[in-house]
């Protein structure tokens, strides 16, 4: 019975020690302290870079990593599974980027040798975009005793029946003096700021005159069939030539008050300016003792800087505006945006409660 207890007790002990030997070499995970266990670092972009830029930019990238239980040794990158290696700095420059989709990624590596499973990720496109289909803004420089005039508003009239509001818009402002009663000092000081521009000095005194998107015109109006040949000339020509930006409006006239809010989209790179987009409140069938004037500016409402000019940025601004003696079912308010160096027009929108 002795020995049998001897060699039991020796096969406990026996067992014991490997089981010691174990834990002493690391054979067995569970008997790990968690504590000890090595965890992955992370890594973060932390430059706001834009989805879309221009090809032919510099494009710099800056990320940072961390490691709650260690440090950063390096940085695993990639550009467009083409480029790649490693680095200790926390920023990189790719000049002249190619058109195209581009994807970086980068990842923290510690100083245990593990690297972050999820790396951070900037994706972009370089491209200058796409042009959208323009609406032509018409602008009639007129006056009372124009006796032409209405000729050209009767043909701006069956223009604006002709191509609709999603592809024309009209707006004419009114020139005092002559005596005027359709007409303002905004009205006067709008035409007065065309007149200002060489092309169009020596139309001062000249009515009408018809400008199609800032950029050409038409003086006079002998007869209506001949005046509308030249204005739909001129604004398919205009139609022919895509715009960069798009202009969507929503607005509301309750109690006298009207409201109008513009969303402005850039679809192709900007360049040139500075912009500013311009709003005109105009009512339409308002008899002047002998004919009806259409298109006519009522107000024209605090411009807006365009501040966006990349691919996929856009704009929204608000206007309100009181009615005063206006008939609410004659009115449209007109949103155009404008080169203030060139007055070239290269969108606008009608937002109508007709």
């Amino acid at each position: 019975m002795q020995e049998r207890m001897v060699v039991s007790r020796f096969w406990c002990e026996a067992a014991l020690v490997a089981l010691l030997a174990l834990f002493l070499v690391g054979g067995c995970d569970w008997f790990k302290d968690p504590s000890q266990v090595n965890l992955p670092p992370e890594t973060t972009i932390t430059s706001l870079q834009p989805a879309v830029v221009p090809p032919g930019s510099d494009v710099t990238i800056e990320w940072s990593g961390s490691d709650s239980d260690g440090q950063i040794s390096e940085y695993e990158w990639t550009f467009d599974d083409t480029l790649g290696g490693t680095t200790a700095a926390t920023s990189m420059t790719f000049e002249e980027v190619a058109e195209g989709a581009h994807t970086f990624t980068v990842a923290a590596v510690d100083d245990a040798g593990e690297t972050d499973g999820t790396p951070a990720v900037y994706s972009f496109v370089a491209t200058l975009g796409d042009l959208v289909p323009r609406v032509v803004l018409c602008e009639l420089l007129t006056t009372k005793i124009c006796p032409n005039c209405w000729k050209a508003d009767l043909s701006l009239e069956r223009m604006l029946t002709e191509f609709g509001p999603e592809e024309l818009s009209v707006v004419s402002y009114h020139y005092d003096p002559p005596p005027d009663p359709l007409a303002t000092a905004e009205t006067t000081a709008r035409c007065d700021w065309y007149y200002a521009f060489p092309e169009y000095a020596g139309l001062d005194g000249d009515f009408p005159t018809v400008i199609f998107d800032g950029l050409t015109y038409d003086t006079g109006a002998a007869d209506t069939t001949t005046t509308k040949i030249v204005y739909r000339t001129q604004i398919e020509a205009r139609q022919a030539v895509g715009s960069p930006v798009s202009v969507d409006l929503d607005g509301s006239i309750d109690g006298g008050r009207g409201s109008v809010t513009a969303t402005v989209r850039v679809h192709y790179q900007l360049s040139g300016g500075p912009y500013t987009a311009r709003t005109a409140v105009t009512e339409d069938h308002i008899w002047d003792g002998s004919h009806y004037a259409n298109f006519v500016t009522r107000d024209l409402l605090d411009e807006e800087p365009l501040t966006v000019s990349a691919v996929g940025e856009s704009l929204v601004f608000s206007r309100e505006f009181t009615l005063g003696a206006w008939d609410p079912q004659h009115l449209d308010v007109i949103v155009f945006i404008q080169d203030d160096s060139t007055a070239e027009i290269i969108q606008s929108a009608r937002l109508s409660t007709q």
